[in-house]
């Protein structure tokens, strides 16, 4: 492992070495979106490769607007990338989403994945919890809507290292909580 400074601009690339030009959407929100955009504006280039980003933490509307600056500043047309939404999304936020993605709100708009990058579908959302739970209990005879479960799958450890996760919403972090603390401190974020 090599360490937590620099980690997204590491990881983009490695994951870049695997998928070459494809599946190039970044996850903002592993050690938080401000260390992401320390990484992904120190290299432009990378940035324009890269087809978007996924915001899976905090205020989405925020995050699109910061999206569009971070964009502008690097010189690269935000109108073509794309961001997908997938924080804890309902039908509701999906909407609300859907309906503020646009320049005049200050906002990225977002693309569709399919077919090409460039291509204006709207915003993107990713599956969770809400979206993909259309089941109706047995119970109620069909009727009622089965209890979504919250399930999240993360990364607990590499070889006997501690794994974290440092969440935009600032008590959602995942793993040692030293660990979290250090990390919080190497970032210059509030603990």
């Amino acid at each position: 492992m090599r360490g937590y400074e620099h980690a997204n601009g590491i990881a983009m690339d490695l994951w870049e070495a695997v998928y070459h030009d494809v599946l190039l959407i970044a996850l903002t929100d592993t050690f938080s979106t401000k260390a992401f955009w320390q990484d992904f504006t120190a290299d432009p280039a990378r940035a324009r490769r890269w087809r978007g980003l996924r915001q899976d933490s905090g205020d989405p509307f925020v995050f699109a607007g910061e999206a569009k600056e971070v964009y502008e500043r690097m010189g690269i047309d935000y109108r073509e990338k794309m961001i997908i939404y997938s924080d804890a999304l309902n039908e509701d936020k999906r909407l609300r989403s859907r309906s503020s993605a646009t320049p005049s709100a200050s906002t990225v708009r977002p693309r569709s994945p399919l077919p090409a990058p460039s291509t204006p579908r709207g915003p993107s959302f990713g599956i969770g919890t809400f979206l993909t739970n259309d089941f109706r209990s047995l119970s109620s005879g069909g009727k009622e809507k089965s209890k979504a479960l919250n399930m999240v799958i993360k990364l607990a450890s590499i070889d006997d290292k501690p794994c974290i996760k440092i969440s935009d919403d600032l008590l959602k972090n995942t793993g040692d909580i030293a660990t979290v603390y250090r990390v919080k401190d190497i970032f210059g974020l509030p603990k």
